[in-house]
């Protein structure tokens, strides 16, 4: 049997589980304004996914949701915990197969995509099937494309790190 995961990578896995709920919890304390909320949470996820791949990446969103609801108390909804999933695995699928290179518009192009399939179009249908209103999530568009602009920056930025990059073992950022 091929060996996916060694301890190393499976321990930045936990660590960035841990992140995403630490930053989700005070972004979700600090800017929710109403019906929109402005949340870095999937950062980690989408490094995850660019750095260990899809099938890392996407555990990541998955455990990082669901550690999250049990958390805040809130019961878990499959189809939002499936979008958070398609997330770090879009991320890690793009890097992975098609933006190949580290470059800023490598990451970015794989921030938007991850997020237009994970945040506005699969957790959106878990948010309708809750009750929320098509106008409230037409909403979502814009705010996570400023959302994936700016985790891909810092994601740029990150693997630009020399210590960081090698820590994740993966080549630094163009």
């Amino acid at each position: 049997m091929k060996k996916y995961f060694s301890a190393r990578v499976i321990a930045l896995c936990a660590l960035m589980v841990a992140l995403s709920v630490i930053i989700g919890w005070v972004c979700k304390t600090y800017l929710t304004f109403g019906a929109i909320r402005i949340t870095f949470e999937n950062l980690p996820v989408l490094l995850a996914g660019i750095a260990f791949g899809p099938l890392a990446g996407g555990l990541v969103g998955a455990a990082s949701d669901l550690v999250s609801c049990v958390a805040s108390g809130y019961s878990v909804n499959p189809v939002i915990t499936a979008g958070a999933a398609c997330v770090g695995a879009c991320a890690g699928l793009l890097s992975k197969y098609v933006f190949k290179r580290r470059g800023f518009f490598s990451i970015l192009a794989s921030a938007l995509l991850s997020h237009a399939v994970g945040s506005m179009l699969v957790k959106s249908v878990g948010l309708y099937l809750l009750g929320y209103a098509v106008p409230v999530l037409l909403m979502r568009i814009p705010l996570y494309i400023g959302i994936a602009a700016a985790e891909a920056y810092l994601i740029y930025i990150l693997l630009k790190n020399k210590q960081i990059s090698s820590l994740l073992c993966v080549k630094e950022a163009e």
